[in-house]
């Protein structure tokens, strides 16, 4: 089967595009990925082969550490940390720099036009006169999925005609019940740009709650709570689980009520008549959740992991789907690792890796990849980043979201789509002008402790 649409002279495996002139034929990847063979697509064939799958990985200690860790370094954020004196010039200069970077390239409409007014337009909208200097932040919490965007538009801009699941416009999501730093609202009222732990930008204000910050922040530090474990868990507003209300992704959680075999009963944000956050109870398939974090082992991590594959591709998290980056904060946000958002900064959280020069052998890399810890190692490269599941007859495989990978064939690059969650060793790409995933590694990032 073969899609022919306009896009990529030399798109990445997790995704991104670069504007192409010419037309290119896309072909679907075959069901079973070379070197793969049915038994791979299952925890249990991974787990089987971990020399301690359920030895802990971290203590909860060691986890509140990597995650401070993490803070430290400034790849995520504590929202409740910003102060009065915020220095929401930074907005002003920021909006500007978005402007300045979407203005150095052409992008297109969905309907493959090119629109010159849309940056103006939406610098207006920004309302960088209204921005007040010094003003104290509002917080609330998200009712509903939320698309971040870098515009405060839901207009997509595509970096080639018909190029329509790669909105740059799109930088993240949040799920219900997640807090946010309000700081400023768009000339509309309709957007508010807000920061969250993981990401900063304009998200709809009807998908936003604000109130009181001492709520706010009891709700999001609750120490009776449950983690999402199924790749989507349905939330209802009836303990008969009828009334959908939306849905919430693997690693989102929710301050629990009480428990019993047929529903787990929750505390979720929603919004009064007028638009203020009130707390309301909600309901959840005991199924679909776990109270508490997961222990930290790697049986958990693998089963995580395995529960999503083959769900689709999602850039930035269009269409309520994960990329790379964002598979691997779902799945180690059930053990309640926070992740940074894009893999660039995932590759910088481990107290321990190792980095490779492009320049070294294959062979050299995999002596390395001998001692990794499966389940407990990110491999990560330029534009994407994986999951480290193990070896099998010398080959190590990796599990991860992926959008395509390129196959060389007479002479040229054939593209391959999988737009999905796949397992897969590291010789995928070997031989076309990007070369493998193995060639492209850079960095193996631990995330063990330093006993493991």
């Amino acid at each position: 089967m073969t899609l022919i649409i306009w896009t990529i002279a030399g798109f990445v495996f997790c995704a991104g595009t670069v504007l192409a002139s010419e037309e290119k034929i896309f072909h679907a990847a075959p069901s079973q990925l070379p070197n793969t063979d049915p038994r791979m697509n299952t925890a249990g064939f991974w787990i089987s082969r971990h020399p301690n799958a359920d030895q802990l990985v971290m203590t909860a200690a060691q986890l509140a550490a990597l995650n401070a860790h993490i803070r430290e370094l400034q790849l995520t954020k504590d929202i409740f940390a910003l102060t009065s004196d915020f220095k929401t010039e930074s907005l002003v200069s920021g909006f500007d720099k978005i402007i300045a970077e979407f203005k150095a390239k052409t992008y297109y409409s969905a309907a493959g036009s090119i629109d010159a007014e849309y940056l103006d337009a939406a610098r207006a909208n920004m309302n960088v006169p209204g921005v007040v200097l010094g003003l104290a932040p509002r917080y609330g919490l998200v009712v509903e999925y939320a698309d971040v965007r870098f515009f405060p538009s839901d207009q997509g801009l595509f970096e080639s005609p018909g190029d329509v699941d790669f909105d740059q416009v799109q930088n993240s999501t949040l799920d219900v019940g997640t807090p946010v730093a309000v700081v400023h609202t768009s000339a509309d009222k309709r957007w508010h740009y807000v920061f969250s732990a993981l990401s900063d930008g304009w998200v709809q204000a009807d998908r936003i709650a604000v109130g009181d910050t001492k709520i706010v922040k009891e709700f999001a530090q609750a120490k009776n709570f449950v983690v999402v474990t199924a790749p989507k868990a349905d939330l209802f507003l009836d303990e008969a689980m009828i009334r959908s209300t939306g849905f919430m992704r693997m690693g989102s959680r929710l301050p629990l009520v009480a428990s019993s075999d047929g529903t787990s009963r929750v505390r979720m944000p929603a919004k009064d008549k007028e638009g203020k956050l009130r707390i309301v109870t909600g309901y959840l398939n005991p199924a679909d959740v776990h109270e508490g974090f997961l222990p930290y082992t790697p049986k958990a991590i693998l089963r995580q992991a395995f529960a999503m594959l083959d769900k689709p591709y999602g850039w930035g998290g269009m269409y309520g789907q994960q990329d790379c980056s964002a598979f691997l904060n779902e799945v180690f946000g059930t053990v309640g690792i926070v992740l940074p958002r894009d893999s660039k900064n995932q590759a910088l959280v481990g107290k321990a890796s190792i980095e490779f020069d492009m320049k070294i052998k294959a062979g050299e890399k995999l002596t390395a990849l001998h001692g990794a810890l499966p389940a407990a190692t990110l491999l990560a490269m330029k534009g994407h980043i994986m999951l480290y599941v193990g070896e099998f007859n010398g080959s190590p495989y990796a599990i991860h979201a992926i959008w395509a990978y390129r196959e060389r064939k007479a002479d040229k690059d054939v593209p391959r789509v999988l737009n999905r969650v796949v397992v897969s060793d590291l010789s995928l790409g070997e031989g076309s002008q990007k070369g493998s995933l193995l060639k492209r590694l850079n960095k193996m990032v631990d995330l063990s402790s330093d006993d493991h």
